[in-house]
C-alpha cells in the first residue's frame, strides 16, 4: 500500500527531532513508533509509515542502521564526522 508522502515526512522530522533531543537513542522500528512517536503524534502511526520514514533517514545519512542477526535492526543518530 502507498505511504501517504506527507504523513512520512511528518514521522521523519519527529524522529530527527527525538535524535536531536536524545542524541544517544537507538531502538528498533517498533520501539520508535511505541516510545519515541507516542508522546508527539496524535495517533499512533503504521508501523510500515515509521518504516518508511526510517528508510528515507538511513538513504539520507540521517539515522544509522545497524541489523542483529534473528533480530529486528536498530536505528540511532547518524554520527557526523567532526571538521
Amino acid at each position: 500500500m502507498p505511504h501517504d508522502e506527507r504523513a512520512v515526512a511528518d514521522i521523519g522530522g519527529q524522529i530527527q527531532q527525538y535524535l536531536n533531543e536524545h542524541p544517544d537513542a537507538a531502538d528498533t522500528a517498533d520501539g520508535i513508533r511505541d516510545w519515541w512517536l507516542a508522546s508527539t503524534l496524535m495517533a499512533r502511526p503504521a508501523l510500515d509509515a515509521v518504516q518508511a520514514a526510517l528508510d528515507t533517514l538511513v538513504a539520507r545519512g540521517l539515522v544509522a542502521r545497524r541489523d542483529r542477526p534473528g533480530m529486528p535492526p536498530i536505528y540511532r543518530q547518524a554520527r557526523r564526522n567532526k571538521e
